[in-house]
C-alpha cells in the first residue's frame, strides 16, 4: 500500500492515486498556450482526420477551462487568438492549394478540412463561455 506523505502545513493533502485504473494524479504545471497548443498544431500539420483534431482541441479546451474557471475574459482572449491564428492559417492553406500541382491538391485538401474542423470547434467553445 502506497505511503501518502503529511501535507505541508496550510494546504490540502494531495490525492496522488486516481480512482480509473490507479493511474496518479498530479498537480497540473501551469504552462503556456503555446505548449498546451504543441500536440494540436502537430497534429495539424500531419493532416489528421479532422476528428482526431476536433478530440485534441477538446482535450486542449478542457486544460484551458480549468485553468481560467475564474478569468473567463482570459478564457475568451486566447480562445479569439486562436481563432484568428486558425483563420489566417486557413486563408493562406486556400492561396496554397491554387497555387499547388494537382498531384499535392488532396493532401492539401485533407489538411485544410482538419484545420477547418478545429477552427469550427474553437468558434463554438467561444459562443459557450
Amino acid at each position: 500500500m502506497p505511503v501518502r506523505q503529511p501535507a505541508a502545513s496550510g494546504t490540502k493533502p494531495l490525492n496522488v492515486y486516481a480512482p480509473v485504473a490507479g493511474l496518479p494524479i498530479l498537480p497540473r504545471m501551469s504552462r503556456s498556450p503555446t505548449a498546451d497548443l504543441a500536440p494540436l498544431i502537430k497534429l495539424l500539420q500531419a493532416g489528421v482526420p479532422p476528428v482526431r483534431a476536433a478530440t485534441e482541441l477538446s482535450r486542449v479546451l478542457a486544460i484551458w477551462t480549468e485553468e481560467l474557471k475564474d478569468d473567463g475574459e482570459q478564457l475568451q482572449e486566447r480562445l479569439s487568438s486562436l481563432a484568428e491564428q486558425m483563420t489566417t492559417g486557413i486563408e493562406e492553406m486556400y492561396v496554397g492549394i491554387t497555387e499547388a500541382s494537382d498531384k499535392g491538391k488532396p493532401t492539401l485538401r485533407r489538411i485544410l478540412a482538419t484545420h477547418e474542423a478545429v477552427l469550427d470547434g474553437v468558434r463554438k467553445a467561444q459562443g459557450a463561455g
